[in-house]
C-alpha cells in the first residue's frame, strides 16, 4: 500500500504501516497521526502532516534513525473529539513508539491522553494552548507551537511599538481555549505596555455565529475609536466577523491570532487591508529567512506542490525535535527521550530555537513573522521576538 492510499482509507479500515525498504533486520520505528482529515480542522491539520511526512521521508532515505527505518500510519478524527480518543487509543494499542495529535487542545487532547497513560510521548502538530503539556494531558505531551499568550503579545508589543497604536478593543470568540490564551495574552502585554485604559471595550462572539452585528454596533456606539481591533479567532467565523466588520465601515486596524495567516479564506473579504498578525513564515517568497525557503522546496519535492498553509513547518520542526531527542538518546523508549528533550535549550530547529523543560512544554518567545494582508494576499513584513515573556500563571490563566 503507498502513502497516498494511506491518507485515504486510514480510519475507514485497520490501520495498517506505510511499508518502507529493510535495513537489516531491525524492526521499524512506528509514529501514529491522529488528526483531522476532514472537517474545519483539516486545513491546520493536514499541511503539517505532510510537511512531517517529507521529513519523514528524508530521514529514510538518508540510513533511518538509529539505522532503523521510520513507518507511519494515520487515522482521519474527522474533527471529532470522540473519534480522536478512539483513533488515538487504537494507534496505542497498534503498538507506535510516537503519537502525533491535531493542531487544537480541545481537540488533540483525547488523543493525547491515551497515549499519555500508555506512557508513550505525543505531540500535536501545532496545538497553541499550554494545557497541551505536563499541567494538561501529562509529562509526556508536547507541541510544535508557541504558546497562544504568545501570539497575542508579539502583536500586542508590534503593534504598539512599531505600530504607535495606544488604543484597543479586544473581540474574543469563546468556542475554544486557544482564543481565550490568545486574548489572555494580548490583554496583559497592552495593559503593561498602554496602561489598563489602552484597552477600551471588550466582547465576545462564538465561531458559529452567523452576526456579529450587536458587536460591531457596541464598537461603532464608542465616545472614541479604538486605534485597533485585536481578534482572537479562527476560521471559518473569523473570516465571517472580518468581512462583517469592514461592511460596517470599520476600516481600523485588525490584529489577528495566528490561525488566521495563509491566504486560502482572503476570497471571503476582497480588498481586506490593515489587517496584521504574527505568523510561523511565508509561502509567498518573501520569507527573509534561508532555512525557511529551503523547507519549501523539500515540500514541493515530496508533494509535488506547494504547502497551502504556514503551519506546515511546525510538523516538520515537531519531526526535527522527536528524532533529535531519539538520536541522543540512542532509543525510542520515552522516559530517555523525554529526558533528552527537557534539556532542550534554544535547539536550532527549522521552526525557530526550541526550548523545552519538565514544566512547560511549549514556545514562549520563539521569533514570529509579523504578516500583513495586501493585495488580497499575506506578505513578511518583518521578523519579530516577543520580549514579554508570559509566566505560568498567565499560560494557565490562572486569576484571569
Amino acid at each position: 500500500m503507498n502513502t497516498k492510499k494511506i491518507l485515504k482509507t486510514a480510519g475507514i479500515a485497520a490501520f495498517s504501516f506505510a511499508p518502507v525498504a529493510a535495513v537489516a533486520d531491525e524492526e521499524p520505528i512506528k509514529i501514529g497521526f491522529a488528526i483531522a482529515q476532514s472537517g474545519w480542522l483539516a486545513n491546520y491539520d493536514v499541511s503539517p502532516f505532510r510537511a512531517a511526512v517529507a521529513k519523514i521521508d528524508q530521514i529514510n532515505d538518508n540510513g533511518g534513525l538509529l539505522g532503523r527505518q521510520i513507518e507511519y500510519t494515520v487515522g482521519d478524527t474527522k474533527t471529532e473529539q470522540e473519534r480522536a480518543a478512539a483513533v488515538g487509543a487504537e494507534m496505542v494499542s497498534a503498538g507506535v513508539d510516537m503519537l502525533v495529535v491535531s493542531c487544537d487542545y480541545d481537540f488533540g487532547a483525547p488523543a493525547a491522553l491515551a497515549a499519555n497513560s500508555a506512557g508513550i510521548i505525543s505531540m500535536s502538530l501545532c496545538a497553541a494552548d499550554p494545557k497541551m503539556g505536563v499541567q494538561g494531558v501529562g509529562p509526556l505531551t508536547f507541541t510544535g507551537n508557541s504558546a497562544a499568550q504568545s501570539e497575542g503579545i508579539a502583536i500586542a508589543e508590534y503593534a504598539f511599538e512599531e505600530m504607535d497604536l495606544k488604543t484597543a478593543y479586544v473581540l474574543e470568540d469563546s468556542t475554544i481555549e486557544y482564543n481565550k490564551s490568545n486574548c489572555a495574552g494580548f490583554r496583559h502585554a497592552w495593559k503593561e505596555l498602554a496602561g489598563e485604559e489602552g484597552i477600551i471595550g471588550e466582547d465576545s462572539f462564538r465561531n458559529e455565529d452567523p452576526s456579529i452585528a450587536a458587536q460591531i454596533t457596541r464598537i461603532k456606539s464608542l465616545e472614541v475609536a479604538p486605534d485597533a481591533i485585536h481578534l482572537c479567532s479562527f476560521t471559518p467565523g473569523g473570516a465571517s466577523a472580518v468581512r462583517q466588520l469592514r461592511a460596517a465601515g470599520i476600516d481600523t486596524p485588525i490584529l489577528a491570532s495566528t490561525a488566521m495567516v495563509d491566504n486560502y479564506w482572503l476570497n471571503a473579504v476582497p480588498g481586506l487591508d490593515n489587517f496584521y498578525l504574527p505568523g510561523f513564515m511565508s509561502l509567498y517568497g518573501d520569507d527573509p529567512r534561508p532555512e525557511m525557503n529551503e523547507f519549501l522546496e523539500v515540500f514541493k519535492a515530496r508533494w509535488e506542490a506547494a504547502p497551502v498553509s504556514s503551519y506546515s513547518v511546525l510538523g516538520y520542526t515537531l519531526i526535527e525535535s522527536w528524532t533529535r531527542a531519539v538520536e541522543k538518546a540512542e532509543t525510542v523508549e520515552s522516559d530517555a527521550v523525554l529526558a533528552v528533550m527537557n534539556s532542550f535549550v534554544d535547539e536550532p530547529f527549522t521552526a525557530g530555537p526550541t526550548t523545552f523543560t519538565d514544566q512547560l512544554h511549549v514556545q514562549t518567545n520563539r521569533p514570529w513573522l509579523i504578516m500583513e494582508v495586501e493585495n488580497d494576499s499575506f506578505k513578511a513584513v518583518e521578523v519579530f521576538r516577543n520580549t514579554i515573556t508570559p509566566d505560568m500563571r498567565l499560560l494557565f490563566r490562572v486569576g484571569q
